[in-house]
């Protein structure tokens, strides 16, 4: 007995190590390699141009009838930004200011007798015009990061100069002026992408929208002997798409993600 069982083990002995050599090697498992990723914080500034549609609304406040001075028009505007943001891995966070122009002096009008101009007085022969002059605007910037592209929204404060003035349609005679700064508020949404190095800065392109409310302002009648009959409510809010350019000074390189 002790004889077969010695036999048995020295097979198994032999044995074992062509079994192993039949048994497929483990592969080495390496670990992720490091990605690196935009880096989105850094102070930057920003050019914008687009097209807006401005919507002013006025009513009469010393007439004793709901007289209106409504005007709406589409004109383009151009921007000015500076901003600065910070990453913490996908979230972007930030602050912004801005300053933003027509790129026309024009005025959007309507026409009496109707019912965006002196439509209840019935004052015939008269246009009504109104615009915004300028605006600016500073509040917060939340993103979400997808490497070299960033998705955003944005709000804060806006303040704006809005201009109105009535005139005889016949003959251009001014018949009442006002002007006044309005504040109010902003809210918008954007994509950004990262294109390529530019001079010291990192030249990004992106879309914008922004709403613009600036709220109710009275206005009161400028014109030299005005009575205070002229004198009128307005509010108005501006509704922007536009392109812009942005250059960003980096604090620092790359962010190192890990997928």
């Amino acid at each position: 007995m002790k004889k077969i069982l010695g036999g048995i083990a020295l097979s198994a002995l032999l044995a074992a190590p062509a079994m192993a050599a039949d048994i497929p090697a483990r592969m080495p498992v390496k670990a992720p390699a490091a990605v690196m990723a935009y880096n989105w914080s850094g102070l930057y500034t920003a050019s914008a141009l687009g097209w807006g549609r401005e919507e002013i609304e006025g009513a009469y406040v010393n007439t004793g009838l709901p007289d209106r001075h409504n005007t709406e028009g589409d004109r383009g505007w151009y921007g000015s930004i500076i901003g600065f943001q910070q990453q913490w891995g996908n979230i972007v966070a930030g602050i912004e200011g801005s300053y933003n122009r027509p790129l026309d002096r024009d005025y959007s009008t309507s026409l009496s007798v109707g019912p965006d101009c002196l439509g209840s007085s019935a004052v015939a022969d008269r246009t009504c015009a109104s615009r915004v002059k300028n605006y600016w605007t500073v509040g917060g910037k939340l993103g979400f990061a997808f490497n070299n592209v960033m998705v955003y929204g944005t709000g804060g404060y806006a303040n704006g100069r809005i201009d109105t003035q009535t005139t005889v349609t016949t003959t251009g005679l001014l018949t009442s002026t006002t002007s006044d700064r309005h504040g109010g508020w902003y809210a918008g949404a954007g994509i950004d992408m990262y294109v390529t190095r530019f001079w010291l800065s990192d030249l990004i392109i992106g879309v914008e929208y922004q709403h613009v409310d600036l709220g109710t302002q009275l206005h009161i009648d400028t014109l030299p002997g005005a009575t205070g009959i002229n004198d009128r409510n307005i509010d108005a809010t501006i509704d922007i798409i536009r392109a812009k350019a942005t250059f960003k000074y980096s604090l620092g390189g790359p962010i190192v993600a890990r997928y």
